[in-house]
């Protein structure tokens, strides 16, 4: 039976789905998770919420067999899970957070990859009906089966990564982060997706940091701190700032933002000009005002991403009048763009934006390595110096920077299994 926690704990008449007991997980010192439980009912759409470090992801990693906890027990549609092994996808599947999707194979390969052990020839042809018809649930109607997955975008993936989800028929569906890369179009098809499911009896735990999304599509919340049970309630009795509370425990303190007067009348820190990029974008026009925060937006395929990567100098088939301060800036390479003191941030972290076998603190200063090189030598107490201090400024352990940085959370370590 499920606990009621607006009814100091009795039992109410709805039979567990899923239950997990007592599970418990330490990395040496660090305790990722300490004897927390969770219970899930038959067509429940459970948020799981906490600060990273909170043990969310490990929770969900137990779920599916790809961490062993220290201790407890998981048990679903009655039968009692062996630890630490693959859990049979049509009890519990994972959307991963870190995608788990092979390149060189076709998008039809994928979605079929970790499924249900074939025990005959693979026979494509069975399965391609079934296969589309989830793809264009979730907005790839534009996507073709047989199209390698490397020529996705990063959002395309995730979202074949939620058709694969869906294509398992699992009893409890386990979505870690699942809209972290999509836009509002593709995250309202994604909820009208689950929403269905859940109708049908699919039982899901939904890891969001968007409280806006929890509150839209959950029926209950449960909030980890530190790898600790916080609290289980139903989401429509508790409130955005009681979400909070419980994730970070205090009260947040929100200061306003006093706006910035006469930026019109200022010259503009950049000044683009009928940017073109091949036939994905065409004659572009913006300035944009120092201390300005201008949103470049649009689905899928529509240009929007080409717009940055073409001002980073990563697109070389592109024409434009690019101005910084009011000077002409040729941009054709990184190389060039990081001279003009233009950063970027890839979309695709793991492919595009770090080096996964690097320290955390090598990834910060990798960009402006040059300014601790002497004769070719590298001045590393001044490259350690920097590191600190840049990752004081984004809260990163000083501690951690000579950890790899696929040992951070995020879409950075590739799974070694699919669920």
């Amino acid at each position: 039976m499920l606990q009621d926690p607006t009814s100091g704990g009795a039992a109410i008449e709805t039979p567990s789905l899923l239950s997990a007991l007592n599970l418990t997980k330490h990395y040496g010192g660090v305790k990722a998770l300490t004897g927390v439980s969770l219970e899930l009912a038959p067509g429940e759409i459970h948020a799981l919420c906490g600060e990273n470090g909170a043990g969310k992801s490990t929770f969900i990693k137990i779920l599916g067999g790809l961490v062993e906890p220290d201790d407890g027990s998981i048990t679903v549609d009655g039968q009692q899970l062996k630890l630490g092994h693959r859990t049979d996808p049509k009890l519990i599947s994972i959307v991963h957070q870190e995608l788990a999707i092979v390149p060189t194979l076709s998008v039809l390969d994928n979605i079929l990859l970790g499924g249900a052990d074939q025990r005959e020839i693979y026979l494509r042809g069975r399965y391609r009906d079934t296969v589309r018809a989830h793809l264009d649930s979730v907005g790839l109607s534009h996507v073709k089966l047989d199209s390698p997955a490397s020529r996705l975008s990063l959002a395309e993936c995730q979202l074949v990564e939620i058709a694969r989800g869906m294509s398992r028929q699992a009893k409890v569906l386990l979505l870690d982060e699942p809209t972290a890369t999509l836009s509002d179009a593709e995250i309202v098809r994604v909820f009208d997706v689950a929403r269905r499911l859940r109708d049908q009896g699919t039982a899901m735990i939904f890891v969001s940091h968007r409280l806006d999304e929890v509150f839209a599509l959950t029926d209950r919340i449960t909030v980890f701190r530190n790898g600790q049970h916080v609290i289980t309630s139903k989401t429509a009795d508790m409130t955005t700032g009681e979400v909070v509370k419980a994730m970070i425990g205090r009260e947040l303190v929100r200061h306003p933002v006093k706006a910035t007067e006469g930026r019109a009348s200022l010259q503009p820190r950049l000044s683009v000009t009928n940017l073109s990029v091949d036939d994905k974008l065409k004659a572009l026009s913006v300035d944009v005002a120092p201390g300005e925060i201008v949103a470049v937006v649009g689905q899928l395929g529509s240009g929007a991403e080409t717009v940055v990567e073409a001002l980073a100098g990563l697109r070389g088939d592109i024409s434009r009048s690019v101005r910084l301060d009011g000077e002409v800036a040729k941009i054709d390479s990184v190389r060039s763009a990081l001279r003009c003191g233009v950063g970027y941030v890839a979309e695709d972290r793991a492919d595009k934006g770090v080096f996964l076998d690097a320290p955390i603190g090598i990834n910060i200063t990798a960009s402006v390595m040059s300014k601790f090189s002497r004769a070719g030598v590298m001045q590393r107490a001044a490259e350690a110096t920097e590191a600190r201090r840049l990752a004081g400024m984004f809260a990163i352990d000083a501690k951690r920077l000579s950890h790899e940085v696929s040992t951070l959370r995020g879409q950075f370590k590739k799974p070694t299994a699919l669920v």
